[in-house]
């Protein structure tokens, strides 16, 4: 399967990659419907994510750098050691997500929308983000 920049891959084209490869790097993923995906390990670098519906995704140990999740739905989504930096995540929906010790280095972060005290105390304890204790 080509990696056409220029065309949106629909959940049926990212799922049938994700059965060949973990690689997904540069690949525009915006606005599809990924919900409950499991793309734990995946390259994920410089992927468009942008819009799309990644509720209660799994990140683990993914690589992110200089993704978009510009606007994306990550509410429950599980980002334990992924790597985040340089990832764009303005007006992404973090509510619920699991940032622990995660890299968000350089990282634009959705402070208008949640707390940077909420996401840093998921990164540090692993903490749902939006209910911290």
């Amino acid at each position: 399967m080509s990696k056409d920049k220029l065309v949106t891959l629909t959940r049926k084209e990212v799922l049938e990659i994700l059965a060949e490869s973990r690689d997904l790097s540069g690949l525009d993923i915006r606005k599809a419907n990924l919900n409950k995906m499991d793309f734990s390990d995946c390259d994920l670098t410089e992927v468009n994510l942008s819009y799309a519906n990644l509720k209660d995704s799994n990140f683990r140990n993914a690589n992110l750098k200089s993704a978009s999740l510009w606007n994306a739905n990550l509410e429950g989504a599980d980002f334990t050691n992924a790597n985040l930096e340089e990832a764009d995540l303005d007006y992404a929906k973090l509510r619920g997500a699991i940032l622990h010790n995660a890299n968000i280095r350089r990282a634009s972060l959705p402070t208008e929308l949640i707390p940077r005290e909420d996401i840093m105390s998921s990164v540090k304890t692993g903490s749902k983000v939006g209910q911290r204790r």
